[in-house]
């Protein structure tokens, strides 16, 4: 395990992160996200439809170099994970529902980590960021939620499994219980 400076406020994030429901809160040093255009080219495939028609995915989150520069203003995050005991394959509503409970908390801990003296922080979802049932990027109408809407670390071309593995958090997917992985950087 990495260790982070102990006057920064993880341990309050990560308190508050358990508090909203977070049941994976482990923190590390940002220096750990790359951007690796193998990802990238995943998007570029569009095998989830969302290239080029979501604000929070490519090509509207930036270029990896431009996603590495604002990745250089953190020092560290805290990677995050909420699960919810559903059936997979076939509630698409119910998987929905936990994405946007996700987000909610994301946003959530953003605002408790600015209460603590970081303004900068920034939340990253799980998969794609669904306040809006069609993202008007679709349409090339402005976001209605710009300080809401985030990106998730696959949009900015992480490698969330391998980012899992080397911190120890397992990574198992199942058909009654769906993961979401995140995270909020300060």
């Amino acid at each position: 395990m990495y260790t982070l400076l102990m006057d920064t406020p993880t341990p309050k994030l990560i308190a508050r992160a358990r508090e909203l429901g977070m049941e994976t809160c482990v923190p590390f040093e940002a220096f750990l996200l790359k951007p690796e255009q193998r990802i990238r080219d995943l998007c570029y495939e569009n095998k989830c439809g969302k290239f080029k028609n979501h604000y929070m995915c490519p090509p509207y989150v930036g270029t990896i170099e431009s996603i590495e520069k604002k990745l250089l203003e953190f020092r560290n995050g805290i990677l995050l994970q909420y699960s919810k005991a559903l059936d997979v394959k076939n509630d698409a509503a119910g998987l929905i529902q936990s994405k946007l409970e996700f987000h909610e908390k994301i946003l959530a801990l953003e605002h408790y980590a600015d209460s603590c003296g970081l303004p900068r922080a920034m939340g990253m979802i799980g998969g794609s960021c669904e306040l809006c049932s069609v993202c008007k990027a679709k349409t090339k109408e402005p976001c209605p939620y710009p300080a809401k809407a985030k990106m998730s670390l696959e949009s900015i071309a992480v490698d969330v499994m391998a980012l899992m593995e080397r911190l120890g958090v397992e990574g198992e997917f199942r058909a009654d219980r769906v993961k979401w992985t995140g995270c909020v950087m300060f």
